[in-house]
């Protein structure tokens, strides 16, 4: 009966999986879109691009909810927890898919989407996919020969739009006609292909000019996405997260309260006058130019990997490269410091990007607000032991909806706490850098404030604004922070809230299993919720002790 179960969960999971690759591959591929899931098949349709016109959205719309409809009349109830585990994240990327679709309807409110599907779309295969020797130039030259279609359905779909989002769209537009005037993706291609690139690159400026006047004269509301009912779903049938919006603002006050606390404790311990502020503000990296800045990320990156190992704190697979480039110029508006893109196939040749800011590596002798100060936990959080490892293991993972479905709450909890680990384990051992976590620790616990605050009209981007310059960060940037955070509605408490509870299941496991043991058994169930993490962790230690 269990085996049975299992089978008829993994089918209607294929067909679900099968289905957001063929309508949705743009968005399958990219990490920036955490609703989705990544589904693998998705590769095998880069020739287009995502259909958002109204008619076909329906029609997904009403297809996963029969899935979802035929997951619900099997049931979770199971004596198998690892089954039981599948049915629940399986049903919560279900249900995000339709709370954004359906509930949310971003595609009516939200022109950055059309845009992140339009720029993510050709990035994928100019950079994700450009290791593929047959195939590519052919489904470039089709994606975008179909960004006139994508921005008809959003000029179609669209109707009243939050101003935040407005004008990040806007900002986007601008980015990509720079993109596509310069052609600086067409520098080792043959005159014939370039030749039509351009015939069809001038038909998308035109597209993008169409849809800049009519964002323009676009009835705007609100300043940015305010139904807390968003974020109640979004952390009920998202996360599967058992505490409410109360909760977690009173957690994210608490750790932003103690944070500076033990900031104020550190500092004093240096016997000075000295505020952590001002003893920060003499912390600026040395560099004399982008290279060497870029080369400071790749080292980190060997050096903390090497680290690990030596400590045996956690298991390293064998992984693709990580390089280290300045961020593409179109991505500056969603981006806006550093960032990592995950590969998407398990194939070696595929790298993983981290990518850094043109705008911070003009900048490299800057004050206390540089994240280029913090490069050391920056490079832990993208790579080892925060993303890339996680979502190197993800990718390897037998089990195929495990392996398919990310969750935010883990992917950016794992990612904080790395930062917290490499300190434990001894990585750090400058007085500054230690005064840099708990500055970085701070800075998150602001941002899961705003995310719940300004919906539930307990903290306002005034409030973010005060408190991010009081961490440090200069007037100018903490403003582009505050624009960028408000955007996506639940994704800003995923930081603390995540690194919350990982660090309540280290307190009550990890003596008891040893640190990497503890790590291991975090790692390999999957992207899953806190509640199912602690019923493995349990299972493990049961099986160890007996």
């Amino acid at each position: 009966m269990q085996d049975n179960k299992r089978s008829s969960i993994r089918n209607i999971a294929e067909e679900y999986f099968s289905s957001m690759a063929k309508n949705y591959p743009v968005m399958c591929v990219s990490d920036e879109f955490c609703f989705f899931p990544r589904a693998a098949k998705a590769s095998q349709f880069l020739s287009i691009l995502d259909n958002l016109e109204e008619q076909k959205i329906k029609q997904n719309i009403a297809f996963i909810k029969n899935l979802l409809n035929s997951l619900h009349a099997l049931g979770c109830q199971t004596n198998d927890l690892e089954t039981q585990i599948d049915a629940i994240i399986l049903r919560q990327s279900m249900s995000t898919f339709l709370r954004e679709f359906e509930e949310a309807a971003v595609w009516r409110k939200d022109p950055t989407l059309y845009m992140k599907i339009l720029l993510f779309g050709i990035d994928q295969l100019t950079s994700k996919f450009s290791f593929m020797k047959t195939g590519v130039d052919d489904a470039l030259l089709s994606r975008i020969a179909h960004i006139p279609q994508l921005l008809r359905a959003a000029m179609n779909n669209l109707k009243k739009v939050p101003l935040l989002h407005q004008e990040v769209a806007l900002e986007m537009i601008a980015s990509s006609i720079e993109y596509f005037t310069t052609n600086s993706f067409l520098l080792k291609q043959t005159p014939a292909f370039v030749k039509e690139m351009h015939a069809l690159t001038k038909k998308a400026v035109q597209s993008l000019l169409d849809f800049r006047r009519f964002l323009q004269g676009i009835t705007t509301e609100n300043l940015f996405i305010r139904d807390s009912h968003i974020l109640e779903a979004t952390l009920e049938d998202s996360f599967s997260y058992t505490r409410n919006i109360q909760e977690i603002f009173e957690i994210s006050s608490q750790e932003y309260e103690k944070t500076l606390k033990e900031l104020e404790n550190l500092a004093q311990q240096k016997k000075s006058s000295r505020s952590w502020q001002d003893i920060l503000t003499t912390s600026c990296l040395k560099i004399k130019n982008t290279q060497d800045l870029l080369g400071l990320y790749s080292n980190q990156i060997e050096s903390i990997k090497n680290f690990l190992l030596k400590k045996d704190a956690i298991t390293i697979p064998k992984t693709q490269n990580v390089e280290v480039q300045l961020t593409p110029g179109f991505m500056k508006p969603i981006r806006a410091s550093a960032s990592y893109c995950a590969p998407f196939t398990k194939d070696m040749r595929e790298p993983a990007y981290f990518y850094i800011a043109p705008a911070l590596a003009k900048n490299i002798r800057s004050d206390a607000g540089s994240i280029h100060n913090e490069y050391i936990f920056v490079t832990a959080h993208e790579t080892y032991p925060g993303h890339h490892l996680l979502d190197s293991i993800r990718r390897h993972i037998k089990n195929p909806i495990r392996q398919q479905i990310e969750s935010p709450l883990f992917y950016e909890g794992w990612a904080s706490y790395a930062e917290r680990l490499i300190d434990e384990v001894g990585y750090t051992q400058e007085f500054c850098q230690k005064l840099l976590r708990l500055k970085r620790k701070a800075w998150r616990a602001i941002r899961a404030m705003l995310d719940v605050g300004i919906r539930t009209d307990r903290f306002s981007h005034e409030d973010a604004q005060r408190l991010l310059e009081k961490l440090g960060y200069n007037r100018q940037r903490v403003r582009m922070m505050v624009k960028h955070y408000t955007l996506n509605p639940g994704y800003q408490l995923c930081y603390t809230i995540g690194d919350f509870e990982i660090e309540r299941l280290k307190r009550k496991f990890a003596s008891k299993l040893g640190l990497k043991r503890f790590h291991d058994c975090m790692l390999e169930g999957g992207q899953i919720p806190f509640d199912l993490i602690e019923k493995r962790l349990q299972e493990k230690l049961c099986q160890k002790n007996s």
